[in-house]
């Protein structure tokens, strides 16, 4: 079935006094270029404003960029949830994909129950904490529910785990995550489909160069992933030198968990590999990735042979499909007598 030209909101967020993300126009540009008409919607902090201007754009179907609502990431799952109550098609994870994802312990849980491996951790929800395995420092510490590393911090002792979890608490009003920081490679792998047949794509590598100083750990904080690039910067890869069983290992707990967080259409999975053991430990999922042209996803779609428009254009065919949008069949080929009579 080829896929009818589509009138398609661009769903982003951007406060009052920030200029647009420039993955907004990307996004936009990629979708006229495949024939679909493109309207960009901007969103704020207002819910009638949200529901009004997506109401104007009469949108067959809305591709959604909102990583958060309100400057709050926590919200994100309620821009799904308005455009589920609204009827309003869309792309990515429904509300139970990112509610699921969202909340970095139920993540953890649901993966440890369906045999996918991940850093030991520990849980603090105000004066209580729940230890799963026997945890030893380092330990990378985060608000449970936070997106872009937002209040992550590496401790080494107990007294800068109770600091990070009381400024966790205070400042984010959140309970505190605290992993066993595992030493070794991180890596990032795209999947693109629907829960019955994901596609999963290459590993990206996050290459933090020989340069990286001794004394500071290789995490991709806030600081590694909004600062500069350049020379001597870490900077994503194509690694070259993973085993076809370690590849496979790690495409299969990435469909795993893609499948156990009902998640749709696209993601991204990070996991680190033991630099000890070799094994591949899953870290976070994102329902809802930054989709940049020279992000994680679109480099490892370019690796299979897909263009950054073709692969915005396969996310718009998947969620077109659940929703049976703009679906037309393709002429069939003539019959051999009927092409040689119109020949003739």
């Amino acid at each position: 079935m080829a896929l009818s030209p589509l009138r398609i909101a661009v769903l982003y967020y951007q406060s009052g006094q920030d200029e647009a993300d420039p993955v907004v126009e990307q996004v936009s540009q990629c979708l006229r270029d495949a024939g679909h008409t493109a309207v960009p919607v901007r969103v704020d902090e207002s819910l009638s404003d949200l529901v009004r201007r997506l109401t104007r754009s009469r949108a067959d179907l809305v591709f959604n960029l909102c990583e958060t609502f309100a400057d709050d990431y926590r919200l994100e799952v309620n821009v799904a949830a308005v455009l589920e109550l609204a009827r309003l098609p869309f792309t990515g994870s429904g509300t139970a994909g990112l509610l699921l994802a969202q909340d970095k312990v139920l993540t953890k849980q649901l993966l440890q129950f369906h045999g996918v491996l991940t850093p030991r951790f520990a849980t603090f929800d105000g004066p209580s904490m729940v230890a799963h395995g026997d945890l030893s420092f380092p330990l990378i510490v985060k608000p449970a529910r936070s997106d872009a590393s937002m209040g992550l911090g590496v401790e080494k002792d107990l007294e800068g785990l109770a600091r990070r979890v009381r400024l966790i608490r205070e400042e984010y009003d959140d309970e505190a995550l605290a992993e066993e920081f595992i030493e070794g490679r991180e890596v990032y792998v795209g999947v693109l489909g629907d829960h019955t047949k994901p596609q999963v794509l290459p590993v990206v590598e996050l290459d933090f160069g020989s340069k990286w100083s001794r004394k500071r750990m290789k995490i991709a904080d806030r600081e590694v992933k909004f600062g500069p690039e350049g020379p001597g910067e870490p900077a994503l890869v194509m690694p070259k030198d993973l085993s076809d069983e370690l590849v496979g290992r790690i495409e299969r707990a990435a469909v795993t968990a893609f499948r156990a967080l009902k998640l749709s259409d696209y993601a991204r999975i990070d996991f680190r590999v033991s630099s000890t053991t070799r094994e591949p430990y899953l870290l976070e999922v994102n329902p809802n990735p930054y989709l940049e042209e020279k992000c994680e996803v679109a480099m490892g779609a370019r690796e299979v042979g897909l263009s950054y428009p073709q692969l915005i254009q396969r996310i718009v065919e998947t969620a077109a499909r659940r929703y049976a949008l703009g679906q037309q069949a393709r002429p069939s080929a003539p019959e051999p007598e009927a092409e040689a009579a119109s020949l003739g």
